[in-house]
């Protein structure tokens, strides 16, 4: 099969408490199993308008001025979000559905980006969530609070459901994210009929094996896209930008457990540089796709050209 066509000191303590400790050890691949053989489209979503405070507030001064050019708490913060989608066999996946048109006025412009590049929402088979915050999960309804992907199965963690879905939720939400509860609770249910929830390490459709990485939110989930000869692993939020590979015991802006966020972060660096695998990262600039490097204190984002 030929391989996918791409376009496009906290250490120590967190050790000790023993955080996620096995949330990355892939269970072995079977010798026999069929590698996926597909391409791998990034679809533009556009971006989220935040500032350097709300991303980064433990982040030095000093350090802010020189990687994104103001340490000003208030400045603002542009993350591009970017989809993957996934064509395999008769199979359309989209990993996230996107923001849709209800969370940010820069963002939602995932049905422009497939229709541009082709495909049809219509067409889309399958969307695989990695976590439900509003820019992975609003983007399955569209203005007019219908099903923006009409003939796709979902799929999602079942403890990630779970969290979203409980009658205690808001409370377990910081005040200025209790919306993000209110958001998924009223699409979550549009899905039910349609949806699997699937436990953690589950090969959630043939040669994609879901990876539990919970943390930025509690049922969070990463995915090995298994290739022949050239795994992937989508990593969701466990990484948002090169300076929380570099620093991957800072806190994260919606981080909903922030030291078990940082034991996924570390542990996703020792994973991937070990296994010298590529990774895609919904957040980075484009194209998305990169290698990490292992580094004294955390590690390096090395995008792929392109």
């Amino acid at each position: 099969m030929t391989a996918p066509t791409l376009r496009l000191g906290r250490r120590a303590t967190l050790q000790l408490l023993g955080l996620g400790a096995a949330s990355l050890a892939l269970r072995p691949w079977p010798a026999a199993a069929a590698g996926l053989d597909g391409t791998l489209d990034w679809m533009g979503d556009g971006w989220l308008e935040l500032t350097n405070g709300f991303v980064f507030p433990e982040a030095p001064a000093e350090v802010l001025q020189a990687e994104v050019g103001s340490s000003d708490p208030n400045a603002p913060f542009k993350l591009p979000c970017t989809v993957p989608l996934l064509k395999t066999g008769e199979r359309v996946i989209l990993f996230d559905a996107g923001s849709g048109p209800g969370f940010m006025p820069t963002a939602g412009k995932l049905i422009e980006a497939l229709t541009a590049a082709g495909t049809d929402p219509a067409d889309v088979t399958d969307i695989i969530f990695t976590h439900g915050h509003p820019d992975h999960l609003w983007g399955v309804t569209d203005d007019f609070d219908e099903l923006a992907f009409p003939n796709a199965a979902y799929h999602m963690a079942a403890v990630e459901h779970d969290f979203w879905m409980a009658p205690d939720a808001v409370g377990k939400m910081p005040a200025e994210r209790q919306n993000f509860v209110a958001g998924a609770q009223s699409r979550l249910p549009r899905l039910a009929e349609k949806a699997t929830f699937f436990a953690d390490g589950a090969e959630v459709l043939p040669g994609i094996e879901s990876v539990p990485t919970h943390g930025h939110s509690p049922g969070h989930t990463s995915y090995v896209l298994h290739f022949d000869g050239d795994p992937l692993m989508l990593t969701g939020d466990v990484f948002a930008h090169p300076l929380t590979v570099a620093h991957p015991g800072w806190r994260w802006g919606t981080d909903q457990d922030p030291e078990a966020a940082t034991a996924q972060r570390l542990r996703m660096i020792d994973r991937l540089s070990a296994d010298k695998m590529r990774a895609a990262v919904f957040h980075m600039n484009a194209p998305g796709i990169g290698r990490v490097e292992k580094t004294a204190d955390g590690g390096l984002w090395v995008p792929d050209a392109g």
